[in-house]
This record gives structure tokens, C-alpha cells and sequence, in this order.
């Protein structure tokens, strides 16, 4: 052989500086991102990968392809172009691993098909992955619009008096009773007053209520949508007035929020099935909350005092309010969710006054962010409301409960499809058909009965509950 090839790194040859560089960037950034993505196990398995890329890259001539590694030396492959070539073979193994782990880890999150909308589970597979501050950013300079000052020309009220999912069976007890004269009659709970339109004519249905569903044999939700801005007609919220007399609440642990095993696990049961009223999200991921969450006598984040708290009591009705001011620790809970600071407090917006304190209302980098919306409210006669509203900052939000009558309102998931609530009509077989209440709330309609990534809370006609069920835990 005219040259003797020779293996041995010459540590006086140096790369140029900028393919070095660029090297030591891709090689950095791919072991950044699987330390990220994929946690110790990703970076051990790429530092096997990039172990075998130089391995590769440095074989001998005797040991596999021969005749290359000589033509390379014969067309005058220096140390430096050498060495070169095998930076570049570590940071390419660094990357081809980063990228094909994720995207295995991507196939199998979406293997599990959610029902959610393609572009929701993506941003959720992110941000279980660390990637959250970049979802955050992303949809910061994606939902940057202000909603349209035209008014709607149709409202997105999706379930009317008319496809009522009111159920047909009678409460337990009635039958044959004496009606005399001393009898008195439970005129049931009453419809709310209609709600102050800004816009002439009013859509048809505008501010007026249908009842969309009844427990033990009376009125138990009303429903109806609003143009609630004189300024921005384009927005249209979707209101549920909830009369908790014959209902009875619980909440359900989703199977990533908070994850984990549960008696009330990511669905409702079968057997709470002939009692399933309707069924709303919740809160927001637990790492854009301070406060707590509790439930079935486990602690999976600790209470704090001033939050913003929604919790079921022994008494199976739904609460809502500030924690340690309108709620305390005094054994009479069964569940409690804590999310972000009050959004309404005494029929005035809280928005700035949370914002100062650091209350995540929706990453906004200094920006309002106009998505979709959802909160619940405690009105002035106890009862609970709770509205979806499309495409609005947090500001807009809270102005809309004002408007509708809520002393005290709580924010709830945001963007998408994450705001639904689900009346369910009951069929001969047993069986539910879930019924959206806003039509912008997509897709999934089965999520709280085949089965939740994130935490819900269901209504149930009391006098159907089973005596003994999970409920009780």
C-alpha cells in the first residue's frame, strides 16, 4: 500500500471552528432535548447509539469495508477530515435517536386515541413531556386575535327545549298519593329570569331558558346562549343554570390528570348509568396551578388558603369558593379541586388583582389570549351556572359571568375542546348517548363514559342514585 492508513486521532489536528460548533450544537440540543423528552433512559440509550456511530465511524479497513476506507485515503482523507467525520457521525446518532424515540413516543400516546382533536393531544403528549413553556408559547402567537365586533348572526346553543334530555322516569316515592285539600304540592325549582340582550332583534332564544334536563321528576338544568358584549358581537357564550335540589355531584380522576388508580376512576360507572344528569370538565393541568387537589382521602397536591376551590361534600352537593374564607378543612368534603385564584368575587372581576399575584389565567407573555373558555359560578340565589365562551381573554370571561348574575366564578379548562358538558339521553338498553351543550365543543363526546385524560365532575339524579356506590368514597 503506497500510504499507511492510520487510525489514531492526532489531537494537534483541530476542526474548523464553525463545523465544530455546529457539531457540538446538534449534539447538545438533541441530548437536551431527550433529557427533556424522554428522562435519563432516552439520553443512556443515545449515548449507546452515539457510541456506536463513532465506533462505526473509526473501524478499521481489516474489520468491514476495506476497500472504502482506502479509496478515502487515497483521495487524500486527512486526520482533520477524519475527526471531522466522526464528530459528525456521535452528533448525528444524538439526533437520529432524538427523533425516533419521540416520534415512537408520539405513536403510542396517540395509539391510545383519546377521542380529543389531533392538535389537543399533541400540545397534551408535549407537555407531559416538558415541553409545556413551548405549547405555551406556541398557542400565545397562535390565539393572538381579538374576537370580531360584528354580531353573530347564530347562537351555538346546541341542546334546546326541543332535543330536551329530560328523563321520562318518575322520582322515587311518587305513585298514588292522597291530593286532599291539605296536600301541598313541591312546585319544584324555578326557572331563572331571562338574561338582558345588547343586540336588536335578539336571535331567536337569545337570553331566554330551556329546561335541558330534570331530577327526581322536576327541572333541574336550564340552558341558553348570549351575545354578552355590545363591543365584540362575534363572541357567543352557552350558560347552564344548575339546580342541585335532586341532584347529586361527584368527581371522577382522570387517567393523566391526576393519573393513578381510583375507586372513581376515568368514567362513570355502568351502574350510575339510569342517574347520569350531565357531566363538565374540570380544571387546568396541575402544573399551571398552585393549589391543591384532593379526593377519596389521598392528598395528590397539598390546599392552600385564597385559592380558587370547587369541592364535593358528604352531603353530595357541589361547592364552590375561596378556600379557608367560604370553604375550610372541616372533615365535611369527599373531593376538593383547587384551581387558579377566584375569577369573579363579590360580582366584580378579580383578572388584574390575579394576574399581579401571579395567577396563571392562560399563558400570555404580556398578551391577552383569545380562546375558548369555561368557568363556574355561584349566583346570587345559590345556585351553580356554568358558561363556555369562544375565543375571549380572561378579562372577557369574567365580565360575561358578571353579566349573567355570578357572585363568585371560578375558571376552568381553556382552549379547544377542553370546555364541554354533556346532558345524556337514556336509552331502552341502559345505555347513555351524551348530547353537547355547545356545538364548538367538537369532538369525543364519549370521553366521560369510555373514558378522561383529565379530571370531571358528573351530576346524578339523587333519588335514582344506588344506595351503596362509589359516590360515597
Amino acid at each position: 500500500m503506497a500510504r499507511e492508513i492510520s487510525f489514531k486521532s492526532e489531537l494537534t489536528s483541530a476542526l474548523p471552528p464553525i463545523s465544530l460548533a455546529v457539531a457540538v450544537f446538534v449534539a447538545g440540543m438533541a441530548t437536551w432535548g431527550l433529557l427533556v423528552t424522554g428522562g435519563a433512559g432516552a439520553v443512556v440509550t443515545a449515548l449507546a447509539v452515539m457510541g456506536l456511530a463513532c465506533a462505526w465511524s473509526l473501524r478499521p479497513p481489516y474489520v468491514l469495508l476495506r476497500a472504502r476506507a482506502e479509496r478515502r485515503l487515497a483521495a487524500g482523507e486527512t486526520p482533520r477530515q477524519r475527526d471531522r467525520r466522526t464528530v459528525w457521525a456521535a452528533s448525528k446518532g444524538l439526533a437520529a435517536t432524538f427523533v425516533i424515540w419521540n416520534l415512537v413516543s408520539v405513536g403510542m400516546y396517540l395509539s391510545h386515541d383519546s377521542g380529543d382533536p389531533l392538535q389537543q393531544q399533541l400540545a397534551a403528549w408535549g407537555r407531559n413531556h416538558g415541553l409545556g413553556p413551548v405549547i405555551d408559547y406556541l398557542e400565545v402567537n397562535t390565539y393572538d386575535v381579538p374576537p370580531s365586533k360584528e354580531p353573530a348572526q347564530d347562537l351555538s346553543l346546541a341542546v334546546t327545549g326541543e332535543t330536551s334530555t329530560i328523563p321520562t322516569t318518575a322520582p322515587a316515592g311518587t305513585g298514588t298519593a292522597d291530593t286532599g285539600p291539605t296536600t301541598t304540592v313541591d312546585p319544584g325549582p324555578q326557572a331563572p329570569a331571562a338574561l338582558a340582550t345588547f343586540f336588536t332583534p335578539a336571535l331567536n332564544g337569545e337570553g331566554q331558558w330551556s329546561v335541558i334536563a330534570s331530577a327526581g321528576g322536576h327541572p333541574a338544568l336550564w340552558a341558553t346562549s348570549i351575545r354578552p358584549f355590545p363591543d365584540a358581537g362575534g363572541v357567543v357564550g352557552s350558560i347552564v343554570v344548575i339546580d342541585q335540589t335532586y341532584l347529586r355531584a361527584g368527581m371522577f380522576n382522570g387517567s393523566e390528570e391526576p393519573g393513578g388508580d381510583w375507586v372513581r376512576d376515568d368514567r362513570v360507572p355502568n351502574e350510575l348509568y339510569a342517574s347520569l344528569v350531565a357531566a363538565m370538565n374540570g380544571g387546568f393541568r396541575f402544573e399551571h396551578v398552585k393549589g391543591g387537589y384532593v379526593t377519596e382521602g389521598r392528598v395528590v397536591k397539598p390546599l392552600l388558603d385564597g385559592q380558587a376551590t370547587l369541592a364535593v361534600g358528604k352531603d353530595g352537593k357541589l361547592a364552590l369558593g375561596m378556600w379557608g374564607r367560604d370553604l375550610k378543612d372541616d372533615g365535611s368534603w369527599l373531593s376538593i379541586r383547587q384551581n387558579l385564584t377566584l375569577m369573579v368575587d363579590g360580582a366584580t372581576s378579580k383578572v388584574a388583582e390575579g394576574l399581579a399575584a401571579g395567577t396563571f389565567w392562560g399563558a400570555n407573555y404580556g398578551k391577552d389570549v383569545y380562546v375558548n373558555r369555561s368557568a363556574v359560578c355561584e349566583m346570587s340565589d345559590g345556585r351553580l351556572a356554568y358558561m363556555i365562551i369562544g375565543l375571549v381573554s380572561a378579562e372577557q370571561m369574567a365580565q360575561s359571568m358578571i353579566h349573567i348574575g355570578c357572585q363568585k366564578a371560578i375558571q376552568l379548562d381553556i382552549n379547544g375542546t377542553w370546555p364541554n358538558f354533556f346532558t345524556f339521553e337514556h336509552k331502552a338498553d341502559g345505555g347513555v348517548k351524551p348530547v353537547f351543550l355547545d356545538r364548538r365543543m367538537g369532538s369525543n363526546t364519549y370521553r366521560y363514559i369510555k373514558g378522561s385524560t383529565k379530571e370531571f365532575f358528573a351530576f346524578f339524579d339523587s333519588t335514582l342514585v344506588p344506595s351503596a356506590s362509589v359516590l360515597e368514597k
